[in-house]
């Protein structure tokens, strides 16, 4: 078992990225492939549960992360913090979710900080019907 090394303030350490990594999935070029669908599930998930998180794959898969067992289980470092793609996706979108309201009025979490990253990352596609959430991919000539 892992155990987060130091006593730093882990609400803090959570939105500590302000940045999305160079191959987020949450980029509008560069970013890291995935199955397909698993971006909109993400998403999805993000949306319709507001009490959840998506880690960076950096922080999850990187040499501070946690372990996993053989079943496909995570155990976590403590040493994950939220994607700023993902967050930046959500303010995007109007939807925060539960920690990042509270990391807000807690003075943990600054939305302004991730303002300089909001072109890079994919923009919410008008919600319809028949799917709510689906992101758009920009071109990187048509970012702003």
């Amino acid at each position: 078992m892992r155990k987060a090394s130091g006593t730093r303030d882990v609400v803090t350490a959570h939105f500590r990225l302000h940045k999305p990594c160079g191959n987020c999935p949450f980029r509008n070029t560069g970013a890291l492939e995935l199955e397909p669908g698993r971006l909109q599930g993400i998403i999805d998930l993000l949306i319709t549960n507001d009490h959840s998180t998506f880690q960076c794959h950096v922080t999850v898969h990187g040499k501070s992360g946690g372990e996993w067992d053989d079943d496909g289980n995570y155990e976590a470092s403590g040493q994950e913090a939220m994607c700023a793609g993902a967050m930046i996706y959500l303010e995007k979108l109007g939807r925060p979710t539960v920690a990042m309201r509270l990391g807000q009025l807690w003075g943990k979490y600054r939305p302004e900080t991730l303002l300089a990253h909001h072109a890079s990352v994919i923009d919410p596609e008008p919600a319809s019907a028949s799917n709510p959430t689906e992101p758009k991919r920009l071109c990187h000539a048509t970012a702003r």
